[in-house]
């Protein structure tokens, strides 16, 4: 049986880590638990827009936290822009001592990531699609991460390059 893990997949939107948290689920049947949908089932319910960009990651740091507690892995699909959020996924892996496999997803070829934004069609109920300008905004809020991680630059591979890359340094 393989270790429990917490893995999280980090970047900006349009970046391709929904894509592969996706690819890594189906591959290793562990849950993802993505912050888009948590927020827009949160906007549906009435909260408002602007109350539940924080709620959102605690929601996901919850449900990992059951998962993990019930002895399952668990994939963690957010942007994870400032360090609030990545520390609370480093406490909850230190809680239960499971291994934090953090994978960063980038695409340094603005004209793909722009092409990306622009046609992409997600269909999360009750969420709009965001545009160049939104992902340009939340580029000048992103912090330059420090951890250990794996980084991949989505623009010069294909998905499924991007998920066995991702899976060997799972192993």
């Amino acid at each position: 049986m393989a270790a429990q893990r917490l893995i999280v997949l980090a970047g900006l939107p349009g970046s391709g880590k929904s894509t592969l948290a996706e690819g890594l689920s189906r591959a290793l049947s562990m849950p993802v638990f993505s912050i888009d949908p948590i927020e827009a089932a949160m906007w549906r319910s009435g909260l408002a827009r602007d109350q539940t960009g924080v709620a959102a990651y605690n929601v996901a740091i919850a449900l990992a936290d059951e998962n993990l507690r019930l002895g399952l892995s668990v994939i963690v699909d957010a942007v994870n822009p400032v360090e609030a959020p990545r520390a609370a996924w480093r406490s909850l892996a230190d809680a239960y001592r499971v291994d934090l496999k953090i994978i960063e997803c980038v695409c340094a070829d603005e004209t793909v990531h722009r092409h990306r934004i622009e046609a992409r069609i997600r269909n999360i109920p009750d969420m709009p699609e965001i545009n160049w300008n939104d992902v340009q905004r939340r580029r000048m809020e992103y912090e330059a991460r420090t951890d250990a991680r794996l980084t991949l630059d989505t623009s010069v591979g294909m998905p499924e390059t991007m998920l066995a890359e991702a899976l060997n340094y799972l192993r």
